[in-house]
């Protein structure tokens, strides 16, 4: 009997202890389900919406930033190349300061982000990690450097030939630190075409999947964390509900009381759980709104981006936070997109509470419960403000002048267009006047670019407050500025004001030590006087402004009907001295130089002469300044050697040795190539050094005294002699003169035809004792006449050896007719 009571027991026991069981197991799925449920939900928009989102952002700003970058450097590489077209730098020195400043560039995280630099015949001409490979052709290159330099340079080509020449590049290359590890790389790339130079620079795509990874792994986490911290506490719950669930299978009524209590206690700790692992240590700014719009909860982030404290934004509406940036339609359009899709996505300008308006990056989804009611809308905040300043610096730097900060070229046309515009509407007048410093190249070459910088600065300020217009003034390169006048709407007030700039200019400057006085040169055009587009104002304006140097500099000049033929008739004789040299139109005449004591010709200058296909002759004094102004006087000055040599050659077959002189402008001289080119053709036509001989003009060494003094001196250790021309005409500088190595002085024609007047006479006597005193040989040009022989030898002391060169003896003669000329005796006029 005693054992019914004990299998009873046991048997109630069993049933107590099943009961136990399916209470902990239901308990605990009933627990962990709807966490589970919103963790998937939660992890699938994350994964599913929120990353993709915002990898496809990061990797079009990586791709923006590479593109705003370049367009910073070959903005840069424009304003060198202007300064070489200027002559305010050497030719070279703008592509070696570019390569120089480009080489060391960085920017990125560690700064392990570069420039690198494509140039002519498929050659890396920079690349700071991998000098072994610049200068490398690819197409002969080895190994895997040879496979991975043929596929970039076949893809930054094919970028290149685009219309916008330029584009993004995706492709393989070496780590950094790890040269034997390649990886992707996405780049911009643009073609700089005044220098055939391609400029790029990129990252590596895996280190933006890292920021992406990096997002994941920390959502991953919460979410671990999150299951964890659900399942700890549904295991907790399972526990004590089976301990209760024992009791219950004895009271019913228990049972369901505490099931309920479970499941309430159980929804809440999830629900505080998801809420202090995702919203508060996220580090975008998180707000969740009920579905009638009012703030629910906000996280540190949210606030610390709005200003706005938890207390202050929870029962309100994001409406508080509104800019006046968007207009209605903007928040109707989101507000479609939220009922129709479900989310919306977008940049969008919101208020601080301090009341600073700021960008940022805005995705809005749409919660719904079980019955797909929406019942939540949560918004993800990411603060693009640093962005957007980033943005604008680069947008700065693109238009406005690197060292004066004035807009520049390409901002001051965009200002100009929309101002002609106005001006259309209005029938009002506008001016647009260039303005260049009077010999600004002296002030660089002597105080030094620091100053020359300093002074620029200086003038564009000077210039920005005569002007009185804000935004007027613009800086196109070198010592050119240009301004936009729009507020007088008279020919008179712009007048003034434009006095008013230039006296602005004429007051010293203090750069650091130094001091200087300065002027300028003006030109003015109207609209739409003298033009109607921005290009026919600008050009129109230059050369009112190179007229106005013509004339002495200091002063404006208006654009005129005559300087337009004038213009339109040298870009005539400009096509066709191109055209006339490749046509092989120019030839040499020589003129002979008589010796006074000895009465026989000493040596012949050689003049270059063009006969265009119609038969006209262009005299010197229109072709030579217009071949030194457009670049062609170093291929006329290496024509006209040539020339001289051979024909010194085939004449020195015949016997007749006789010196030769030929005439050399600034621009040949000052070329760093000159020596190697002038000897290579010495030796290659046979021509004897000693017979050549050169004649430059002053400004030929007051450019560059230094270099010129070199070039001479390398040239006269050969040999070669130098006579200065036009003497008296220039500057004149003695102490010049004393260190240079002159063996003649040529009097310019100039003295002679003014041989009348007593003061003349009396600076011509003084020219010849100074070359006297200086041991020189002195020829007098452009005698024409016996009384201006007669006066020139009353000047000439006894014993003195001088020459004449002039029409009184011949006139230049072509080539064939030299040989008969010195075989025959010469007038009698001495």
């Amino acid at each position: 009997m005693a054992e019914k009571p004990q299998a009873a027991a046991d048997n109630m026991e069993k049933v107590v202890q099943s009961a136990g069981e399916r209470v902990f197991f239901r308990t605990f799925l009933q627990t962990m389900a709807p966490v589970s449920l919103l963790l998937v939900l939660l992890f699938a928009v994350i994964f599913g919406v929120l990353l993709p989102l915002l990898e496809k952002s990061h990797m079009a700003e990586k791709r923006n930033l590479c593109k705003n970058l370049i367009l910073v450097q070959l903005h840069y590489l424009d304003a060198l190349h202007r300064e070489e077209l200027a002559g305010n730098i050497p030719p070279g020195e703008g592509q070696a300061r570019a390569l120089a400043r480009i080489r060391s560039l960085r920017f990125g995280e560690e700064d392990k982000d570069y420039f690198w630099i494509l140039g002519p015949e498929r050659t890396l001409l920079v690349h700071p990690y991998r000098t072994d490979l610049e200068g490398v052709n690819p197409d002969t290159a080895a190994g895997p450097d040879g496979v991975l330099l043929r596929q970039l340079f076949d893809r930054i080509e094919i970028a290149v030939s685009s219309p916008e020449r330029g584009g993004i590049v995706d492709y393989q290359w070496h780590f950094k630190d790890d040269l034997n590890s390649i990886a992707p790389k996405t780049s911009y790339v643009a073609l700089f075409e005044p220098w055939n130079w391609i400029v790029g620079t990129g990252v590596y795509i895996d280190d933006a999947e890292k920021s992406i990874a990096a997002w994941k792994m920390r959502f991953v986490a919460a979410g671990l964390l999150s299951i964890a911290a659900a399942g700890a506490v549904s295991l907790f719950l399972s526990i004590r509900a089976a301990i209760l669930g024992k009791k219950a299978a004895q009271a019913d009524l228990l049972d369901r009381s505490l099931k309920e209590k479970n499941s309430e206690l159980a929804r809440s700790e999830s629900q505080l759980a998801l809420i202090t692992q995702i919203y508060r240590n996220a580090a975008e700014g998180i707000i969740i709104t009920d579905a009638a719009g009012r703030i629910l909860e906000v996280n540190r982030a949210f606030c610390a981006i709005t200003g706005y404290g938890p207390e202050e934004l929870i029962g309100n509406t994001p409406d508080m936070l509104k800019s006046d940036k968007h207009g209605p339609d903007f928040y109707r359009e989101m507000r479609d997109a939220l009922r129709q899709d479900g989310h919306w996505s977008g940049e969008i300008w919101d208020r601080r509470k301090n009341g600073e308006a700021f960008p940022s990056r805005l995705n809005i989804f749409a919660y719904r419960d079980g019955e797909g009611k929406v019942t939540r809308h949560i918004g993800v905040y990411q603060d693009l403000s640093e962005l957007h300043r980033s943005r604008n610096l680069l947008q700065h730097e693109v238009n406005h002048d690197g060292l004066t900060g004035l807009p520049n070229r390409f901002l001051f046309h965009d200002r100009l267009s929309l101002a002609l515009s106005r001006a259309r509407e209005k029938r009002r007048i506008l001016s647009v006047v260039m303005i260049g410093l009077d010999r600004f190249g002296a002030v660089n070459k002597t105080l030094g670019y620091p100053v020359g910088d300093g002074l620029l600065q200086e003038a564009g300020k000077r210039l920005a407050g005569a002007a009185a217009e804000p935004g007027a003034v613009a800086r196109f390169g070198g010592d050119e500025f240009v301004v936009l006048l729009t507020g007088g709407g008279t020919y008179s007030s712009c007048l003034r004001t434009v006095e008013r700039m230039l006296a602005a200019l004429r007051n010293t400057f203090s750069v650091g030590d130094h001091s200087c006085r300065i002027t300028a040169s003006a030109g003015v055009t109207f609209f739409p006087r003298d033009g109607e587009s921005p290009e026919e104002l600008l050009q129109n304006a230059s050369l009112s402004m190179e007229r106005a140097k013509r004339e002495g500099g200091n002063t404006w000049r208006l654009f005129t009907e005559d300087l337009d033929r004038k213009v339109q008739h040298r870009m005539r004789l400009e096509a066709d001295l191109r055209r006339g040299f490749d046509a092989g139109e120019f030839h040499l005449f020589y003129q002979p130089r008589i010796s006074l004591e000895e009465r026989k010709t000493v040596g012949l200058e050689a003049l270059l002469r063009w006969t265009s296909g119609d038969g006209t002759m262009i005299p010197p004094d229109a072709f030579i300044p217009l071949a030194e102004e457009i670049g062609e006087i170093r291929a006329l000055g290496a024509f006209a050697l040539e020339k001289v040599c051979l024909q010194w050659v085939e004449w020195s077959a015949r016997g007749m040795e006789i010196p030769v002189a030929v005439n050399l402008s600034a621009k040949q001289i000052s070329s760093q190539s000159f020596v190697r080119d002038v000897l290579e053709t010495v030796d290659r036509t046979g021509m004897n050094p000693y017979l050549l001989q050169f004649e430059i003009t002053e400004s030929a060494f007051m450019e560059d005294p230094d270099h010129a003094q070199e070039v001479m001196a390398e040239l006269g250790a050969k040999g070669i002699r130098f006579s200065l021309d036009d003497f008296g005409t220039g500057f004149s500088s003695l102490s010049k003169l004393r260190m240079l190595p002159i063996s003649e002085l040529k009097i310019d024609r100039s003295f002679i035809l003014d041989m009348e007047s007593e003061k003349t006479r009396g600076v011509v006597s003084t020219m010849i004792h100074l070359a006297g005193s200086l041991g020189m040989e002195l020829t007098f040009e452009g005698v024409e006449t016996r009384e201006q022989l007669e006066k020139l030898r009353s000047l000439i002391p006894g014993g003195m050896s001088a020459s004449i060169q002039g029409y009184l003896f011949s006139r230049p003669l072509p080539p064939e007719r030299i040989p008969q000329f010195l075989a025959s005796e010469l007038p009698d006029v001495f």
